[in-house]
């Protein structure tokens, strides 16, 4: 009887011996955990903070706008005409700056977004000189379009420059080996004289590849001479074709027009409008519909030739064109895939030139344009 009666007394609270010792450890283990939490906590926020401040050499394009164009072409002097429909000018959002880890996290896990290494896309030259080159491009894309555009109608167009410079040069190009660099003006190859960026490509494509050309360029206040070995390029529209691998634009660029053509398109840069401009200065100068009365997304470099050139940001600009309900997509044929791939059920066509493209839009509902008459 007396031992089963001291079960319950210490149950109650009785004076502790060496059974009821075990009891007081717990009290530790719960003080490390604490202290992991803490511990997990501040590093937690030290990751976070990083991840803010930590700053990658990436780029990211990221789906832009589609924007109507008939609001930033102005054109007076001459008999316009009305019409329904939309030709969408797309753009890509490209990252000011280096982006931070998250922000690189974020991009690399969304689809429908192209992180690309920052000497890809900038080359060998600064970040705020590739800007300032893209808004030039921006203005030599308008100037190419009003010249293609009148062309195409048959207006007589003067256009004068003062040599290519360049705007980009390619990391391991040709032209980065033989040490020509952006801000060069190309002036002459193999004597011959260049005024317009177009005529670097009209001299290098027509001879094989691994041909010596002499380069003379102004630099600062002096003219030096290089030699450039073309090679063939690996890519894009003149893949297999010779090439320097530099982005130009053409000095002191002068075209002179009959009548007034304005463009304003805000804070959008580079020469990637140019054939959407095109096409909405046609449609404007003739009677009829180009588009067909329904939004048409248009994205292509363009010379004042009329020829389409490559642009960068397809797939991006296709999510754009998709989601503002655009129901045909023209593109650079070279990068009808890359359009694709983010098009879903929108149609996607290629085109290498402007009569390309004007015959895209007459196959798919759009008014027909007249073969060009000679204008005064």
């Amino acid at each position: 009887m007396n031992s089963s009666a001291e079960t319950p007394a210490r149950a109650a609270g009785a004076p502790p011996d060496l059974n009821i010792e075990s009891t007081s450890p717990p009290a530790r283990p719960r003080s490390i955990g604490v202290r992991i939490v803490v511990v997990a906590a501040i590093l937690i926020a030290v990751v976070g903070i990083a991840g803010m401040w930590v700053k990658l050499p990436y780029v990211i394009f990221s789906p832009g706008d589609a924007t109507p164009i008939e609001d930033l072409v102005k054109i007076s002097g001459t008999k316009t005409y009305d019409h329904e429909g939309e030709v969408l000018l797309l753009t890509v959002r490209v990252s000011n700056g280096r982006p931070n880890v998250w922000r690189f996290l974020q991009a690399s896990w969304d689809g429908d977004s192209k992180v690309i290494g920052e000497k890809q896309y900038l080359g060998n030259a600064p970040r705020g000189r590739v800007d300032r080159a893209s808004v030039q491009m921006m203005g030599e894309s308008q100037l190419a379009a009003k010249e293609a555009a009148l062309t195409r109608l048959g207006y007589d167009i003067e256009v004068s420059g003062k040599g290519a410079r360049v705007l980009q040069v390619l990391a391991d190009s040709p032209a980065e080996r033989a040490g020509l660099r952006t801000g060069d003006v190309i002036v002459a190859i193999d004597g011959r004289p260049i005024s317009t960026r177009d005529q670097v490509g009209q001299i290098v494509q027509p001879e094989p590849v691994g041909t010596q050309f002499a380069v003379t360029v102004k630099r600062d206040d002096s003219t030096k001479e290089f030699t450039v070995t073309s090679e063939a390029a690996t890519s894009g529209e003149l893949s297999g074709k010779p090439f320097f691998g530099i982005g130009a634009g053409t000095e002191d660029l002068k075209v002179s027009f009959p009548f007034r053509v304005s463009i304003d398109a805000g804070e959008v840069s580079g020469p990637s409008g140019g054939l959407a401009f095109t096409l909405t200065i046609i449609d404007d100068l003739t009677p009829g519909d180009l588009t067909g009365g329904g939004k048409i997304a248009v994205t292509g470099e363009i010379d004042g030739s009329g020829r389409v050139g490559e642009v960068g940001g397809v797939p991006q600009k296709a999510v754009a064109a998709r989601e503002s309900g655009a129901r045909l997509m023209i593109v650079p044929a070279t990068e009808v895939r890359a359009a694709r791939s983010k098009a879903g059920a929108m149609k996607v066509v290629g085109v290498r030139t402007l009569d390309d493209a004007l015959r895209v839009l007459h196959r798919n509902g759009g008014a027909k344009v007249p073969a060009a008459a000679n204008r005064p």
